[in-house]
């Protein structure tokens, strides 16, 4: 039997799933990094400091040439890599409050064919949370970070989605705070609004209180029949991707939004594609640093629309990760 370890990052393998790394359980455990575009074999007999060594020279890597992982390509990876010795994924859990794993999760569980367990990062104690990836963090210690709650099926992984999402209050400032960005660069008479990936539509209800006209789109089947039934008043819904919107389902409008969506190696240079001259994007700092603007696009405001931090809910301590917002406007 083999554990297969399909997180965004290398250190999502220490800071998730360490119990799942130690070698006493007796498994050859596999590591797929999505963001480095990585596969790291750790056959059983290599022990768990020398496995955390080899996850933290991977980190420490330069990112220079890595091809991501995407959904697709992460479980032909799998498949291949197994062969036909039995196998179980462990991944972030698609309601996980970070929203880059999260929606990881979901699409990875939607492509992926076999046993998948899920677990959600939540509570961050502070030696934990401290501690170096090189360092040998006892599997006790770690596994009080997550919590796991077995295979989820599509339509339980968006309910716990929106469950999350409607009850914290960082949401809530998140959600919030981008709308009234939005609202002080493009009153809401300027025509259409283009939202990238709406999920259920927590984003798209506030547009249209806030008097604006919406195109909102939304690829995932769970979402978009939960962001059907649950989003009325000026607004057209489209299960459009990144990609379709970019060549074949070109729509029209004052702006695009893409908040929370640039996080899977989206090619950028398809942004001179949208028939618009202003797009909001929003996303993680560290993740939007990383960004390499199309020469067509200038950066006319940068914002910090909800810093990081811990935020309790449920008797968990969470952490958030923050949300940061360029406004880029076609030169």
């Amino acid at each position: 039997m083999i554990d297969i370890l399909a997180v965004l990052r290398p250190e999502d393998a220490v800071t998730d799933f360490l119990s799942v790394l130690d070698p006493a359980h007796g498994r050859e455990v596999h590591l797929l990094a999505a963001e480095r575009g990585v596969y790291l074999r750790l056959p059983v007999d290599v022990p768990l400091k020398a496995r955390l060594a080899a996850i933290a020279a991977l980190q420490s890597r330069s990112r220079e040439g890595d091809t991501p992982f995407s959904p697709a390509t992460a479980a032909a990876a799998i498949a291949r890599e197994a062969g036909a010795v039995p196998f179980t994924v462990w991944t972030h859990h698609p309601s996980d409050t970070r929203s880059t794993h999260g929606r990881w999760a979901l699409d990875l569980t939607t492509v992926l064919e076999g046993p998948i367990r899920h677990t959600t990062t939540t509570v961050v104690p502070a030696p934990a949370e401290a501690a170096p990836v090189g360092s040998a963090v006892s599997p006790v210690e770690a596994e009080s970070t997550s919590v796991e709650v077995g295979s989820t099926s599509d339509a339980a992984a968006v309910s716990a989605y929106e469950v999350a999402a409607s009850v914290s209050a960082y949401e809530q400032e998140r959600l919030d705070a981008t709308v009234a960005w939005v609202r002080r660069h493009l009153d809401p008479i300027a025509g259409r609004v283009i939202e990238v990936g709406a999920h259920e539509g927590a984003l798209t209800r506030r547009l249209l209180a806030d008097g604006y006209t919406v195109d909102a789109t939304e690829p995932d089947e769970q979402f978009l029949e939960r962001l059907r039934s649950g989003v009325g008043g000026d607004v057209r819904i489209h299960r459009h991707s990144f990609e379709d919107l970019a060549t074949t389902a070109r729509l029209t409008g004052a702006a695009y939004l893409l908040i929370e969506v640039l996080y899977y190696g989206q090619d950028l240079s398809l942004l001179d594609r949208f028939p618009t001259d202003r797009l909001f994007v929003a996303m993680e700092a560290e993740e939007l640093d990383r960004q390499a603007w199309p020469a067509a696009w200038s950066v006319e405001d940068e914002v910090e629309l909800v810093a990081p931090r811990l935020e309790e809910l449920s008797g968990a301590l969470l952490r958030k990760r923050g949300s940061r917002g360029v406004l880029l406007r076609r030169r």
